[in-house]
């Protein structure tokens, strides 16, 4: 058996990206190492966030909706007795500050590599 398909098993982790093809990738990286995954667009992202473990989302996509789009997401969760860490998709070139004044925890720039997105759902876990 592959270990990575055991790294991330029962880890629930919502994406939210607004692009189809990033969400298709991201979710396969993430399943593939034993994630339940929910992918979804931004504007549905309310609907499904209270069951997730870690929430990977793109900046863009995320800024689109305003600046206390993320923080919301977290109150969510935080209301319910737990944080859950954020992580940042971002283009290249895109300062840290913007990323984690946005309120993420991590970020990752893109393309992401699927070895550094494993890596960083695992490193929010242990925050």
């Amino acid at each position: 058996m592959n270990p990575l398909a055991e790294e991330l098993r029962g880890i629930h982790v919502l994406v939210i990206d607004d692009n189809q093809l990033a969400r298709h990738f991201l979710r396969s990286v993430l399943e593939f190492s034993g994630a339940l995954v929910t992918a979804t667009r931004v504007a549905d992202a309310f609907r499904v966030a209270l069951t997730a473990d870690v929430i990977v989302c793109d900046l863009a996509s995320a800024q689109a909706e305003g600046s206390e789009f993320i923080s919301q997401l977290q109150h969510l969760h935080v209301r319910l007795g737990r944080t859950v860490p954020a992580i940042a998709l971002v283009p290249a070139g895109t300062k840290r500050e913007r990323a984690l004044t946005a309120g993420f925890h991590v970020y990752l720039t893109k393309p992401v590599d699927g070895d550094e997105l494993r890596a960083a759902v695992l490193e929010g876990l242990r925050r």
